[in-house]
């Protein structure tokens, strides 16, 4: 231990933290023992940061986490981090939610400093995986409040301009630094709350109707409670809502009109200054769209002059240096002379004088736009390396300067001490690190003042006449017409998520190697985790299959060899243990009575080392593990819609109710994935075997709907006569683990309104509310899937339901081409199955008659455009990993191959079997597909899928294949049949490439000619 901690640049900090997770913890003391690599981390940790190092110190049980997620060394998404959010609130749902929020911060700030001081993740990726954090937290705390006033005052509604009853939107808007991905670690988080029209509630919650005005304020206090509130442990993050319309006067939250109009017409430069870094954090991103559309012209004036520019931007900073003039304490990298603040000015004030005539300028983030500046010649190359490197120091400084003790602060210690322990965090060489670092900060400081100096030089009041700075060289003159245009040097298409590392400087991007543990550690950290988590089971196993003759327990040792040999014969026997880990911890809070047999425990290890996906169920909900050793004969026989019903049927309320769906729900499908886990049901069969789980559950939830608008409204007039469509793998009967709802619901207007006093159109509404509440709401125990109905007619702005002859007439008259390429594939799953296959018939004969109109040209070159459009949207430009579904190659080249020639040549679905594969052989018998793309085609797909199925398996819903050095990789290649991952890629690449030219020749402008 002494060999990892004297080059450490607190060596007696992380000793001393050491040695009291030695004395207090006995299971940690036994991992870190065992686990060199992870002790060298946690060490660093401690001496980095003695903040994290208390909160290892509060919750050992983090390491078995960490030891996992030290090594996956990559920029989590916002969606990611929102999963691993749920996950940790079901594992933690003892908490209260501002307890929660702070805790899961506090964790994930654990693996993504240690990726920071290790210096395998560069200044943008870590900024913008801290940024996703914040987007994630509030996300979740967004969706927790917005369910509670719903409950109370139920869904705010507007009137469109058609007359129609339509949901209001809600966003939250970031500003600052979370607003341009940069959020450092300690930063507050500035918001605004935007909504987008006034109305009142549905009043179909417990307290009735109120205004919309009065809903979304409550929702903005309780987001902002919720992310902003101490609790024992601080709170996730600081809220500040004083850059939002009227400052401290104004409204928590206000509507897209009056935000518009306030900026419009009321805004001081400085805030249009601040709205150059903002955009949706959570809530609407196409409300966010339309604020930003309606701002633009403000913030970016095409008449705007560079005195007029500069003189508004420097004003604002000499207010801040005034602000701050008393502090005296040491230098501020962010306020200080040459600091953060100045080159964030420097590339604003620019931004803001010529973005008004030049879109590419229009960059949030710092580092980019610097470097779209220099492209267009407003900063020269030496200006721009300076600029740079000094952001990144000063940023890499503030860093470290927060993270010794997790405080806001900006300042460098005066004390000589504590100024050479930052040095040594800084990574300045010895022997005299603080002078290395002072010497550093002073040259990086005087450039940023030069360049300060040398852009703000010539307007020292809000008069300077634009001619005085023109006559500086690199700065072009405003006299003319446009600003200069030279062609960019990267598409300003790209998102900037996409685009912070092709953007970041070369020597910002070298990143140190993370390589695998040797074998032996591999090894030791094995037997540690079996040893560890044996205790930990013993109170819950049975007898095993050697002692069940003499009806002895098995010791603590024969059980930890027992784990350790299971997990061995797993796929992947790190998987098993750390996700086994997760499990035993929510057992040690369970007080549920639960009994583990050999075999239970057996097929617990096996799940988890075969599937992620499964091991978060289990470890949310311990009581499933039973589930695990049901006979797959057994799961192909469960009536699914008859054991939910009978479940739901012995309740009497809307929670229960949720509840009980849930509960038998998650022991169905935790049956059927440990059969599929075991190879014991094939691809198809498991496919098929979802489809009829997830049709039963929407037939549940819509009992369980009808069952609550009757305890509602006292009773129903009439009983509702509704279908409902499915869309995607649903209607294809292709349903995969994770897999989307894509719903479409029509009801019969020939039948009267079920409900007093309302329409039909209003009654159905709040039958399908419930009904998609019940299916996709997060409660206690979890939810049960993504219900995505944006496919009905008209999309987000259409009705929740549709009176069925107005969708025969959209189907016939209205809808586009892309949507004939969804209907195609459209299937009566649930209700009023009469109703819905006489839907079903209507929308085919409709869809092919439409299709036939406008003829093949008109499809071929819509399909082609639609997923084009796919392809550059949802895939990652410069990306290493291959997308199966978006990516070229991928399933959609199939599905829109598939459904092109079913259009083209009239061949629509018929019988049970609605998959790809089925149709891809009746076009290839009827001659619409030849040889040699029907084998490309279906091989491939064949291939794609069953990839896709594994991969929904180990980790979970991901339409990218993992990386080459990542492990699952590997698994995926054993699961397959291939020697290794670099076989599979190639086989797969080989597939794809095949997929592509049958699509391209397919949907070629002379296909029907080859």
């Amino acid at each position: 231990m002494e060999s990892l901690v004297r080059e450490l640049p607190d060596a007696e900090g992380a000793r001393l933290f050491y040695e009291r997770m030695m004395a207090e913890h006995g299971r940690v003391a036994r991992l870190l023992s065992k686990d060199a690599g992870l002790l060298s981390d946690v060490l660093a940790l401690a001496a980095w940061s003695p903040f994290l190092a208390t909160t290892l110190g509060q919750h050992p049980d983090y390491l078995s986490w960490l030891a996992r997620e030290r090594l996956l060394v990559r920029v989590r998404t916002a969606e990611e981090l929102g999963e691993s959010l749920a996950r940790f609130a079901l594992t933690h749902s003892q908490l209260e939610p501002q307890m929660l929020l702070a805790r899961f911060r506090r964790r994930e700030l654990l693996r993504i400093y240690l990726h920071d001081l290790r210096r395998t993740s560069t200044l943008v990726e870590t900024t913008e995986e801290l940024s996703n954090l914040a987007d994630a937290v509030l996300q979740y705390a967004l969706s927790l409040a917005q369910q509670e006033l719903d409950n109370l005052y139920g869904s705010p509604l507007f009137t469109d301009a058609r007359g129609r009853t339509a949901t209001a939107s809600f966003s939250i808007v970031a500003l600052g630094k979370l607003g341009s991905r940069e959020l450092n670690y300690a930063s507050d988080i500035d918001l605004m709350f935007l909504y987008s029209d006034e109305g009142s509630t549905s009043g179909k919650g417990t307290r009735g109707s109120i205004t919309n005005r009065e809903y979304f304020v409550k929702l903005a206090e309780r987001v902002a409670r919720l992310v902003g509130q101490p609790t024992g442990e601080g709170a996730a993050y600081r809220v500040d809502l004083r850059l939002r319309p009227h400052g401290r006067d104004g409204a928590l939250g206000c509507t897209l009109a009056e935000a518009l109009r306030y900026y419009r017409e009321s805004a001081q430069a400085w805030e249009l200054q601040a709205l150059i870094r903002s955009r949706a954090a959570a809530g609407s991103a196409s409300l966010y769209a339309r604020f930003a559309e309606g701002v633009r012209s403000r913030v970016y004036r095409q008449g705007e002059t560079v005195s007029r520019a500069l003189a508004h931007v420097r004003l604002a900073k000499q207010k801040i240096d005034r602000h701050h003039a008393s502090e005296t304490r040491g230098f501020n990298v962010k306020l200080g002379r040459g600091g953060i603040r100045e080159i964030e000015f420097i590339a604003q004030a620019l931004q803001l004088a010529y973005g008004g005539r030049d879109e590419w300028l229009r960059a949030p983030h710092t580092l980019i736009s610097l470097g779209r500046l220099h492209d267009r010649g407003f900063i020269n190359e030496r200006e721009r390396t300076a600029l740079s490197d000094a952001y990144i120091f000063l940023r890499t400084l503030e860093h470290r300067v927060q993270m010794e003790q997790g405080l806001q602060t900006h300042l460098v210690p005066d004390d000589p001490a504590r100024r050479e322990l930052l040095a040594r965090r800084m990574n300045c060489p010895a022997p005299d690190a603080r002078t290395a670092l002072e010497r550093e900060l002073a040259r990086h400081t005087a450039n940023v003042r030069a360049a300060y100096e040398r852009v703000f030089g010539a307007t020292d009041d809000e008069t300077t006449d634009e001619t005085q700075l023109d006559a500086t060289p690199d700065v072009p003159s405003d006299h003319s017409d446009h600003a200069p245009q030279p062609p960019p040097r990267r598409s300003n298409s790209i998102h900037l998520n996409q685009q912070h590392r092709a953007d970041a400087t070369a020597a910002e991007r070298s990143r140190a190697v993370v390589r695998e543990p040797p074998a032996d550690a591999e090894t030791a950290a094995a037997t540690a985790s079996a040893s560890m988590l044996a205790p930990r089971f013993e109170s819950f196993s049975g007898e095993t299959q050697s002692s069940a003759a003499t009806h002895v327990r098995p010791t603590t040792d024969a059980l930890a060899r027992l784990i350790r040999q299971r997990a061995d014969a797993s796929l992947n026997a790190r998987r098993s243990l750390s996700t086994l880990a997760r499990v035993a911890a929510s057992l040690d809070k369970s007080d549920a009575p639960l009994t583990l047999s050999e075999t239970s425990l057996d097929a617990l290890i096996r799940i988890c080392g075969a599937s992620e996906f499964f091991g978060e169920m289990l470890a949310s909900n311990p009581l499933l593990i039973p589930s695990l050793t049901t006979d797959a004969r057994e799961v192909e026989a469960r009536d699914y819609r008859a054991l939910l019903r009978a479940a739901i049927d012995k309740r009497r309320s809307f929670g229960s109710e949720l509840s009980a769906l849930r509960s038998v729900w998650s022991q169905l499908l935790v049956e059927l994935g440990a059969c599929d886990a075991r190879g014991e049901i094939p691809l198809v069969e498991s496919n098929r075997l979802q489809t009829a789980l997830a049709a039963s559950s929407i037939n549940a939830a819509y009992l369980i709907a009808r069952r609550e608008l009757a305890r509602r409204y006292k009773r129903l007039l009439a009983g509702p006569r509704l279908c409902v469509l499915g869309l995607g793998r649903l209607g294809s009967i292709g349903m995969d683990y994770g897999s989307d709802l894509d719903l479409v619901f029509i009801y019969d207007e020939a039948v009267p309104s079920p409900l007093p006093g309302l329409t039909c159109e209003q009654a159905y509404a709040r039958l399908v509310e419930i009904l998609v509440t019940s299916l996709s709401s997060l409660t206690r125990d979890g939810y049960l899937y993504r219900v995505d109905t944006r496919l009905r007619p008209d999309g987000k702005n259409g009705a929740l339901a549709s009176a069925s002859r107005a969708f025969a007439q959209y189907l016939a008259e209205r809808a586009g081409v892309w949507e004939w390429l969804a209907y195609v594939k459209l299937r009566a799953v649930a209700g009023d199955m009469e109703l819905g296959r006489l839907i079903e018939t209507w929308a085919r004969r409709a869809v092919h008659e439409a299709a036939a109109r406008v003829g093949a040209e008109t499809l071929r070159v819509e399909t082609r455009r639609i997923r084009e459009r796919l392809e550059r949207e949802r895939t990652r430009p410069a990306s290493h990993t291959i997308d199966i579904k978006f990516g070229a190659g991928g399933m959609l080249d199939v599905y829109f191959a598939t459904r092109y020639l079913q259009l083209r040549d009239q061949i629509p679905d018929e019988g049970q079997d609605r998959s790809t594969p089925h149709m891809l052989t009746r076009l290839h018998a009827a001659g619409s597909l030849h040889e040699q793309d029907f084998q490309a085609l279906h091989e491939g797909y064949q291939l794609l899928r069953t990839l896709d199925h594994h991969l929904r398996l180990l980790v979970g819903r991901s339409t990218r294949l993992p990386s080459q050095d990542h492990p699952a990789l590997r698994d995926l290649a054993r699961l397959t049949g291939h020697a290794s991952a670099a076989t599979l890629t190639a086989h797969l690449q080989t597939h794809m490439r095949a997929i592509r030219a049958a699509y391209d020749r397919i949907t070629a402008e002379d296909a029907r000619k080859v």
